[in-house]
């Protein structure tokens, strides 16, 4: 809940925070203090009835819980789908995340179609605030507040794995663009036996070929001594694994916006996150094992990064709920107009 006296929040999950299979995550939440709304369970299938499902679901919540306003976070399948349930139903949509660009992964089309249903856009980044407004969103309606993964990654966290020899923490999705997503694990897999150091392995997500991925990788586990596989860490987990860590690989969106923050060296590998804005953390290597090893090694060499996050400061939370709790809310107009006619 919102600390803020003009807001109340009602959450609803769906996706990964309903299925135990990816973890259960709703769980987390509640013990947090945080009382869950409405869960909205997907179940097992093509994505696309999986987004039917979510539409339903949400549409439903929408009615019943009846908001001034709804937020949706991202870019994912179930994000597009709750944002039309909420449009649908004559609701004002926020949308974070908004403005990014992941050529590599169909995100990157799901994103570009909740902006165009969304009436405020909270975006992470100037530059993403720079390409909203060019698309011809108002810009009055398009506010910089930074990325709420950093809120309070400064906390204390709880004790981690506690290896002796710093690990490589490790997280693969699929391409959801192309690619083979058992032979990209194999390479990485093959990538990580050359650097030698004990690996934290998380899960991939719910998207195509995740459960390839995962079915890889928890074979490479159980065969190597100081390898770990975790299908969720949690958020405190995962925030100690950063700290510990030696460096990250992988293709999540975790290595682009929160490691900076953690002072954590990136080796990123593929397209999935290409087009993203970067902090200096980052290195990009293709899919080739010596390659994503040596960027490991000298990852792992250079040791701890330096310098400003580009996702912001840690104080996303209450730059959103000022905007939520200002925007006037009866103004739902969107420019349908083409963005080459104001951009002259």
């Amino acid at each position: 809940m919102s600390s803020d006296v003009r807001t109340e929040s009602l959450i609803v999950v769906t996706g990964a925070h309903c299925d135990p299979r990816l973890g259960a995550t709703a769980s987390e939440i509640e013990a947090e203090g945080v009382e869950i709304a409405r869960r909205v369970p997907l179940g097992d299938g093509p994505m696309s009835d999986q987004m039917a499902r979510d539409t339903q679901g949400v549409g439903e919540a929408f009615r019943e819980l009846t908001p001034d306003a709804a937020l949706v976070l991202g870019d994912r399948y179930e994000a597009l789908a709750a944002a039309t349930a909420i449009v649908a139903e004559g609701g004002f949509l926020a949308h974070l995340h908004g403005g990014e660009i992941t050529t590599g992964a169909i995100d990157n089309q799901f994103r570009y179609a909740i902006t165009a249903l969304a009436h405020l856009h909270l975006v992470a980044t100037k530059g993403a605030r720079t390409r909203l407004v060019a698309m011809g969103e108002r810009p009055e309606r398009v506010i910089v507040t930074g990325a709420p993964g950093l809120d309070g990654v400064v906390a204390p966290l709880a004790a981690g794995h506690g290896s002796s020899e710093p690990f490589v923490l490790v997280t693969l999705h699929s391409e959801t663009l192309g690619g083979d997503p058992e032979e990209q694990a194999r390479t990485l897999i093959e990538a990580l036996d050359r650097v030698g150091r004990p690996c934290v392995i998380t899960g991939a997500n719910a998207d195509p070929g995740g459960e390839t991925i995962n079915t890889v990788l928890r074979d490479a586990c159980e065969q190597r001594e100081n390898w770990t596989f975790e299908m969720n860490l949690g958020a405190t987990r995962y925030r100690e694994a950063m700290t510990r860590a030696a460096c990250m690989v992988g293709n999540s969106s975790s290595g682009i916006i929160e490691a900076a923050s953690f002072g954590l060296r990136v080796v990123n590998i593929g397209s999935r996150q290409d087009g993203r804005e970067r902090s200096g953390n980052v290195a990009d290597v293709a899919w080739d094992a010596e390659a994503i090893a040596t960027e490991t090694r000298r990852a792992i060499d250079a040791g701890r990064w330096s310098g400003d996050n580009v996702y912001g400061d840690g104080r996303a939370s209450e730059r959103i709920v000022e905007a939520l709790a200002t925007v006037d809310l009866t103004d739902r107009t969107k420019p349908f107009s083409p963005p080459s006619t104001r951009l002259g």
